[in-house]
């Protein structure tokens, strides 16, 4: 607490006793004060459970920025301070904090004078259910508003819902259509949609794939001719060319994005679309903004490029006005004035470019565009029109469609028409594909989501409405079957948690629900009855709704719809309870699990193997398929990787080599002393051998764990670092991952990270010059994931956990060179890597990297040598 607020025990000798400060801070605010602050019903409780009065007007600039500046990356008081300009002061210093806090507040009504007066009035009277204070903010900034510079009221009133017009041209229409309408691709199975035609004057011929990198060595900044690069894109090309499969092998440095987007920009020119998936946005982000313009600033095209994603993602228009028209929370007033300030300038309506705090994340499904409801032709009579329709429009002209796995496998599973149809398909971080098919093609049936799929249905604004008038006993059948759903709730997730193991500490709420478990335990049946009830009890809740429906005039379409489709997620959970309660398929993996976070209980089922379900989605769908990440060969073969995607019989396998010298640049440091991952004494030996290392490197080391439990023990065990300058940061208990790398890169630190830290973090130079794993990363062998697919296997441990481990291993390896100039070492804490007779597949996956294996004592010299860091005490 000392090192957070600068507060020393001295600084407290003589300070008054608290009550009589109290007194001093009541008689200082009076009787109408308000109470500014950041988070300020944090301190509020405090003082109030101090002795201050309770009824002091608030005024929170966390909330209100998240209003005012919906799309800032980050909410918190230095942030958004470094954002606006301010300069800053002490953090966790109260007074600094409440000047910057201040200043803050200042920013924010200078932000909000901006913004048109319809949008100000409108924030004004909705504000009322977030209190008087902000009542008042927004009626200062709109007398503010008024002065020559402001337009008239109704010069800007389209504005209000209309947004910042068209994605490409910003005027609102439609976006320049590049070719003619085609009919379909050779594959067939997708609805017509245009395609780009090749632009006046372009070859028709193939162009030499080589002659554009040559074109990219001398007008792209900063570009450097990698061989890899080359035979990757001259693969792409004669795939794109001939036809067929190929699954690719690029390592961390090589450039795969440039290797398949000048391909694909190639192939634009000639009149063929190639849609682009990744797994993470910041990929999809980088391609978009980044790669694609520099791209063909380069090599002097201009092919349309459009980024698409799911329809939960886009605002609806429609839908919104009428959540606008009937938020009545706090949550749902926030929500419908964040999003009323951010249709002033977006203009894709994706919900990626806002900043959703606390609920809001919960009510965006009430807001989006979804399957029944939405439909662009009415969306068209909302000021500023659907998101959606724009870009899917958007797509259907453009030559380059960059999407994301799960809109790529939907769009195949439900045989839907989102996505444009198009000739080449190629996969990025493809590594990913297996789990998110199983997510796709899977079924889950989640308490929270049931209850709050009835709340919508129960609350939908026909239901509401028909209460009112003469048509009550339909509103009230409605309300008696979503009731007599939510008792069967009650009664099937008792009995589902019934099921469920006493859990053993820092274990996992799971459990794998088989045939032999659902023939043999006495627990299983009830829980059988149960479901039929609740299926039967959603059943009558759609039904009540359509027979409401079936009587809305039409004046209430809106309303008809927002409940129609509210019975159709309701209707969704009865599939969910058939494929996992009563009528599993022959190879589903059917699991019960808790969630960490919210204590809900989950019923999920996925597929056993998804390799026929991707090679329906992907092979059948395009002319060619590209597969390709840094992490899919174990010990240089791609033939596990092949089998889990389904196309070993056809794929083209290529495994290029590393643009880096590891052999120079990296060190495989395994102590060869400490004690096993099982054994009692391994996290203190593990906690004190990071330290060592830490200490050497002045922080800059990146520790992974398999496991949250080990971590926790790990980073408090690691606490005494902090008294030496070296930060201690571990994923979920300092903050957000976002805000722990960010004080990584600012230095002298340890980082702690589990699953999303292996892969996706990029520390290059000195950020990072050592990465600890702490064990060899194999899968909880009854996971009911793990376990159901590994009975596809005459060995599951040899030929699934143990090429399954080695991928992941490998990623872990990859976070520490980044460029060729990197240096560094890794240091793995598991000697069964060098003991045990699967060994050599684990050392065969990585790089051809010197290997060293020494007494822990000397581990820590070693890793210094490695960084360039002086040379190593010898043993």
């Amino acid at each position: 607490m000392a090192r957070l607020t600068g507060i020393r025990p001295e600084d407290l000798a003589g300070a008054p006793a608290l009550p009589d400060a109290m007194r001093g801070l009541s008689d200082f605010l009076g009787d109408d004060a308000t109470l500014l602050g950041h988070n300020v019903g944090f301190d509020a409780a405090f003082l109030e459970r101090a002795g201050l009065r309770s009824d002091l007007a608030r005024l929170d600039t966390a909330e209100l920025a998240s209003i005012v500046l919906p799309t800032a990356s980050s909410y918190a008081l230095q942030r958004l301070a470094t954002d606006e300009a301010i300069l800053p002061e002490a953090a966790h210093r109260a007074l600094h904090d409440a000047l910057t806090c201040a200043s803050v507040l200042n920013a924010l009504a200078r932000r909000a004078r901006a913004l048109p007066p319809l949008v100000l009035e409108e924030c004004r009277q909705q504000a009322s259910l977030l209190g008087p204070a902000y009542v008042a903010f927004f009626e200062r900034a709109l007398l503010g508003s008024w002065d020559a510079a402001a337009q008239p009221v109704g010069a800007r009133s389209a504005d209000v819902a209309g947004g910042a017009g068209d994605l490409a041209s910003g005027s609102g229409g439609a976006p320049p259509a590049l070719g003619m309408p085609r009919t379909g691709n050779r594959r067939g199975g997708q609805t017509a949609s245009e395609t780009p035609s090749p632009p006046a004057g372009a070859s028709a011929g193939r162009a030499p794939i080589m002659d554009a990198f040559e074109a990219l060595a001398t007008s792209l900044p900063g570009y450097e001719d990698r061989p890899e690069q080359r035979e990757l894109a001259d693969a792409i090309e004669r795939t794109f060319e001939e036809g067929g499969v190929l699954v690719a092998e690029a390592g961390t440095g090589i450039g795969k994005s440039l290797a398949y987007l000048v391909p694909a920009l190639g192939r634009a020119t000639k009149g063929e679309r190639t849609i682009v998936s990744t797994y993470t946005v910041p990929l999809q982000e980088q391609l978009v903004r980044k790669d694609l313009p520099a791209l063909q600033a380069a090599l002097g095209t201009e092919v349309p490029v459009a980024i698409l994603k799911g329809r939960s993602h886009y605002l609806c228009p429609r839908r919104w006005q009428a959540f606008r028209a009937t938020a009545a929370t706090r949550e749902e007033v926030r929500l419908a004035l964040k999003t009323l300030v951010w249709r002033q300038t977006t203009a894709t309506g994706d919900r990626a470019e806002l900043n959703l705090m606390g609920g809001e994340a919960a009510l965006w499904p009430r807001i989006s565009s979804d399957d029944e409801s939405c439909d662009g032709r009415r969306c068209g009579r909302v000021a500023g029109g659907c998101y959606l329709e724009r870009a899917r429009e958007a797509a259907s002209r453009a030559g380059v469609v960059v999407v994301n796995h799960a809109l790529l496998l939907y769009d195949a599973r439900m045989r839907s028409s989102l996505l444009p149809q198009a000739e080449h398909a190629v996969v990025d971080e493809a590594h990913h594909i297996e789990d998110v098919a199983a997510d796709v093609f899977g079924f889950r049936l989640e308490e929270h989501r049931v209850r709050r799929d009835l709340d919508r249905a129960a609350r939908s604004p026909l239901v509401v409405e028909a209460l009112r008038g003469e048509r009550a006993e339909l509103g009230e059948a409605v309300r008696a079957e979503v009731e007599r759903a939510r008792s069967a709730v009650d009664e099937t997730f008792a009995l589902l948690v019934a099921v469920l193991p006493t859990r053993a500490p820092g274990g996992e709420d799971k459990l794998r629900i088989t045939s032999a478990f659902r023939a043999s335990d006495d627990r299983w049946l009830p829980v059988e009855l149960a479901g039929e009830r609740l299926a039967d009890a959603l059943a009558g809740t759609v039904a009540a709704c359509d027979r409401l429906g079936a009587q809305a005039s039409p004046d209430e379409e809106d309303m008809r719809d927002e409940l129609a489709s509210a019975a159709l997620e309701v209707a969704g959970n009865r599939t969910a309870i058939a494929r996992g309660i009563h009528d599993p398929r022959a190879g589903d993996i059917v699991w019960l699990a808790v969630d960490a976070v919210s204590g809900s209980v989950g019923l999920y089922v996925a597929p056993g193997h998804v390799g026929s379900l991707v090679r329906r989605a992907l092979v059948e769908r395009y002319d060619s398929v590209v597969m390709t990440s840094a992490t899919l060969a174990v010990a240089g073969s791609l033939d596990f990787t092949l089998e889990r995607f389904g196309v070993a019989d056809i794929a083209a396998p290529l495994v290029l080599g590393s643009p880096f010298d590891h052999a120079r640049q990296s060190t495989l440091i395994v102590p060869s002393d400490l004690a096993y991952p099982h054994d009692p004494s391994f996290s203190t030996e593990a906690a004190g051998l990071v330290a060592d290392i830490s200490r050497a490197l002045g922080g800059r080391t990146l520790v992974l764990f398999t496991s949250h439990a080990s971590l926790r023990e790990v980073a408090a065990l690691l606490e005494p670092l902090e008294t030496e300058g070296i930060a201690v940061l571990a994923q979920g208990l300092g903050g957000s991952r976002r805000a722990i790398v960010e004080r990584f890169r600012q230095g002298s630190a340890v980082l702690l990270g589990t699953q999303s830290f292996w892969e996706g973090v990029d520390l290059p130079g000195e950020l990072l010059s050592c990465v600890v794993i702490a064990k060899l990363p194999f899968a909880v062998p009854d996971d009911p994931l793990v376990a159901g697919r590994s009975e596809r296997y005459e060995d599951p441990f040899r030929e699934f956990q143990v090429p399954q481990a080695a991928l992941r291993l490998r990623q872990g390896f990859g976070r520490l060179i980044r460029t060729k100039t990197d240096r560094g070492a890794v240091v793995l804490l598991d000697r069964r890597v060098l003991e045990r007779e699967y060994g050599p597949t684990f050392i065969a996956s990585l790089p051809d990297v010197r290997l060293r294996r020494a007494p822990a004592q000397y581990v820590a010299g070693l890793v210094a040598e490695a960084a360039g860091r002086g040379s190593a005490d010898r043993a």
